[in-house]
C-alpha cells in the first residue's frame, strides 16, 4: 500500500509528489529553496504547522487573507451552518450574499452598489471594464510597483525598478499581448506632479486611474490621494481604489475611512471572504448599474460582469462572520498597536546593532529592508540588498518564523504579544550573523 494511502506519508514523500504534479513543484509563484521546502497541514490562530509537525509563527496570513487567523471560531461556525444548507447556487441571488452585501454597503464610503466575484484580480479586471464602459475611453493609468492581480491589464511595471519620472509600460510576464501596452500609462507612485503631467499628456484618453492607496507597504503622501481625486474629477476619469490589501485592514472602512478620500469604484479581496475565495467591486450607482443584466438586450453600454462562483453563499457567510467580529467595539487600536510594537522593536534592534536597514510598512503591515535610505514613493525594496534580505528570511523560517521570502509581511488579529517578543528575539539573534 502506498504511504499516502495509509496515512504514513512523510513530508519528503509529499514534496516528491508535489514535484510531479505541479509545475516547479508549487501551487503558484512562491517557491522555497530545496532545503527549506515545506508542505503545510493546518493552522491555529497566527501559527501554521507543516506535515512533519513543526510549528511556525506565521506572517504571511494566507497572503493577507486571514485577518482573524486560521481558525476563528465564529467563521468556522458560520461556514459549517451554511454548508448544511447549500455550498453553492451558481451565481444566483442567495440569503448570505444579500446579508453580506447589505452590511458592506453600510461601511464602504463609495459603495452605492456591489457585485461579488472570486478574486482580487477578477475585481480589478472588472472594475477597469466598468470604467471603460462608463467613460467610453480605453486607456488606464497605474503606478509603478503596484500589483493589481495576474491579468493582462494589471501585470505591467509591478516587478520593474524605478527608472525615470515617466516609466514606459513593461510587461511582467510572457504571454501578454504587446498591443495592450498602447492602453497602459505608468506613473511613479506618490509623485503627483509627474502623474498630473502624464494625465494631461494623455489628451483625454484615460478611462481610469487605478491605485493601491498604500501600495502595500508605502503610505501615500498627505496630498497624493486627494490630488488623484481632483485630477480624476477634472479630466472625467474613473478613480479606482484597489483595496484588496487595505480593505478592513487599516480600518473597518478601509483606506477610504483612513484617508478620507472616496473613489468612484473600489475593489476588495483577500480578507473579504474571511479566508475563503471572495472579492467584490463596489461603487457609484451610475457606474455599477452598467452591469445590470436587464440592460443587455437594449443598451449597447451594458457590461458583462458575471461568473459561476460569484456570491458563493459559504464565502459570503464567512465574510459576514468576519465583519461582525471587526464591528465589535475598540478592536482595531490594540491590533494596530501590537504591530507597531513589532516595528518599533525592529527599529531598536537595527539601531542597537548599527545595521544599515529600514523598517517600513503602513498600519498592520511590516518589512525590514537592508538599505541606507528608502526613497518615498518607490518600492521599499528597490535598491536594497536583496541577497541579505533573503538570507535573513530563510534563517527566520528555519528558526520557526514563517515569512514570504523577499516580500513584505502581514499581521493578524490572532497574533499575540508572545508572538511579537519571540519574533524580535529571533531577528535580533540572526541579524548580526548575516
Amino acid at each position: 500500500m502506498n504511504a499516502h494511502r495509509n496515512g504514513q506519508e512523510t513530508q519528503s514523500d509529499l514534496l516528491q509528489r508535489s514535484a510531479q504534479v505541479f509545475p516547479g513543484g508549487v501551487l503558484a509563484r512562491h517557491r522555497l529553496p530545496e532545503d527549506l521546502a515545506i508542505v503545510f497541514s493546518h493552522g491555529r490562530r497566527g501559527h501554521i504547522f507543516d506535515a512533519s509537525g513543526a510549528e511556525y509563527i506565521d506572517f504571511t496570513c494566507g497572503g493577507g487573507s486571514l485577518l482573524l487567523g486560521y481558525d476563528c471560531p465564529e467563521i468556522i461556525a458560520s461556514v459549517s451552518k451554511q454548508m448544511e444548507r447549500a455550498s453553492h447556487f451558481l451565481s444566483l441571488t442567495n440569503i448570505p450574499a444579500i446579508e453580506f452585501a447589505d452590511a458592506l454597503i453600510e461601511i464602504i464610503p463609495c459603495g452605492d452598489q456591489i457585485r461579488f466575484c472570486s478574486s482580487g484580480a477578477e475585481g480589478t479586471f472588472m472594475a477597469l471594464r466598468l470604467a471603460r464602459a462608463f467613460t467610453g475611453k480605453e486607456k488606464i493609468l497605474k503606478f509603478e510597483g503596484a500589483y493589481h492581480g495576474n491579468h493582462d491589464y494589471a501585470m505591467w511595471n509591478y516587478l520593474s525598478r524605478v527608472t525615470s519620472d515617466n516609466p514606459s509600460p513593461t510587461p511582467d510576464s510572457l504571454g501578454i499581448p504587446t498591443c495592450i501596452s498602447e492602453t497602459i500609462l505608468i506613473a511613479p507612485f506618490n509623485d503627483l506632479a509627474n502623474t498630473k503631467r502624464i494625465i494631461e499628456g494623455s489628451k483625454g484618453s484615460l478611462a481610469a486611474i487605478i491605485v493601491e492607496p498604500t501600495q502595500r507597504l508605502i503610505a501615500p503622501d498627505s496630498s497624493f490621494l486627494s490630488g488623484l481625486r481632483e485630477l480624476a474629477d477634472e479630466h472625467q476619469i474613473v478613480l479606482i481604489f484597489d483595496e484588496t490589501v487595505t480593505g478592513f485592514r487599516l480600518a473597518l472602512g478601509g483606506a477610504q475611512e483612513k484617508f478620507g478620500i472616496v473613489p468612484d469604484l473600489a475593489v476588495y479581496g483577500k480578507t473579504l471572504g474571511g479566508g475563503l475565495p471572495l472579492a467584490a467591486v463596489a461603487g457609484r450607482h451610475s457606474i455599477m448599474s452598467l452591469c445590470d443584466p436587464r440592460k443587455k438586450d437594449n443598451d449597447s453600454r451594458a457590461v458583462y460582469f458575471s461568473g459561476t462562483g460569484f456570491g458563493n453563499p459559504v464565502a459570503c457567510a464567512a465574510g459576514n462572520a468576519m465583519l461582525n467580529k471587526l464591528k465589535e467595539p475598540n478592536v482595531y487600536p490594540p491590533f494596530i498597536d501590537l504591530c507597531e510594537r513589532l516595528k518599533d522593536g525592529l527599529r531598536d534592534i537595527i539601531d542597537k546593532r548599527a545595521i544599515n536597514a529600514k523598517v517600513v510598512g503602513f498600519g498592520p503591515m511590516w518589512h525590514l529592508i537592508f538599505v541606507d535610505d528608502c526613497a518615498p514613493g518607490h518600492q521599499p525594496s528597490a535598491g536594497g540588498d536583496r541577497e541579505k534580505l533573503l538570507k535573513l528570511h530563510y534563517r527566520m523560517i528555519d528558526a520557526g518564523i514563517f515569512v514570504r521570502p523577499g516580500g513584505g509581511h502581514y499581521f493578524s488579529f490572532a497574533h499575540t504579544e508572545e508572538d511579537v517578543n519571540r519574533t524580535l528575539d529571533v531577528i535580533d539573534s540572526l541579524i548580526t550573523k548575516l
